[in-house]
């Protein structure tokens, strides 16, 4: 996510070089035609540009509008993860408590709590590396793995969709402390209706992931903003031409191409909230943030540095 009013133009000029460079084709073959071959009655109507521009406005709005409600969308999926960590840290940390007040017992319900804290923390970041689709093996032992107890790592690791299942894994666990006597069974239905908000979450967010912005919009916008480029230079050069000035055609073409096109390329990136692109969810941060609340909450001393936005960029 770009927090800084920086402007980057290697990435500007990066993602808009196949433009300028359509421009460009454009307008010379428009000049060509003008003055080399003297077709001087190729002027296409201002009506015409006026026209497409207004339509090409339209769609790239509309399709700009519904790119950011569901960007909008994947930041609130994101949000309640937060806020429901933060009530199931509560919940483990006050809930989970041993039948008496020895300290065998205590130690026993304070290893649990960390188990089951350190077990939700392995699920927030599988679920941010299956979103942006990581398949390295360095994040998954460093952010997943590492914390995760013997049993429960060679569970999860031969299943597709570990997220899900250090979910279930969760559930065993306090169903596991209420046979214990560890969890009264009020305790264990409102961890696990927490639980069950996890798994919503989860949902909402590989919904998004999974289900791509309608390509038709994508496409028609493509064609409509092509035919604009193409007309534009043929209805543009006879009026330059007329001011004395009519190599200003490629200045002023490229510039009203490139500002319709960086339109439709970053409604592009904004209907893909979770590949792990500039304009993404910053759920490296969100992650980062639960993970710093959970161990406080168990006085765990290997707390990792809070992540800061580099060069403007909070992934």
């Amino acid at each position: 996510m770009i927090v800084e009013n920086k402007i980057h133009w290697d990435v500007i000029f990066k993602y808009s070089l196949n433009n300028i460079l359509f421009s460009l084709s454009v307008t010379l073959i428009a000049v060509v035609l003008h003055f080399t071959m003297g077709v001087d009655s190729w002027q296409i109507p201002m009506a015409i540009i006026a026209t497409l521009g207004t339509a090409l406005a339209i769609m790239l709005g509309f399709r700009n509008g519904s790119a950011y409600e569901r960007w909008w969308e994947a930041r609130k999926i994101w949000g309640g993860l937060v806020n429901d960590s933060r009530s199931y840290t509560r919940q483990a940390l006050s809930l989970i408590n041993p039948p008496d007040t020895s300290d065998d017992h205590d130690s026993e319900a304070r290893e649990i709590q960390r188990d089951i804290i350190t077990s939700h923390i392995s699920f927030i970041h599988a679920l941010r590396l299956q979103l942006r689709d990581v398949s390295g093996s360095e994040q998954w032992n460093e952010k997943v793995y590492r914390g995760l107890k013997d049993e429960t790592r060679a569970v999860i690791s031969r299943k597709s969709n570990k997220a899900t299942q250090l979910l279930i894994q969760q559930g065993l666990k306090l169903d596991a402390c209420k046979k214990a006597g560890l969890l009264s069974e009020y305790g264990r239905i409102q961890m696990d209706t927490t639980l069950s908000k996890f798994s919503d979450h989860q949902g909402k967010a590989e919904r998004i992931k999974k289900t791509p912005f309608p390509k038709a919009y994508e496409i028609f916008n493509r064609i409509l903003l092509n035919l604009f480029i193409l007309f534009l230079p043929f209805s543009l050069l006879p009026i330059f031409h007329d001011m004395n000035g009519w190599w200003l055609v490629f200045p002023v073409t490229v510039l009203i191409a490139w500002v319709f096109y960086g339109i439709h390329r970053m409604g592009i990136h904004m209907a893909k909230p979770f590949e792990n692109f500039r304009w993404d969810v910053p759920i490296d941060a969100i992650c980062n943030t639960i993970e710093i609340d959970m161990l406080e909450a168990v006085d765990n001393p290997d707390i990792p540095q809070k992540l800061e936005p580099v060069d403007g960029i909070l992934m």
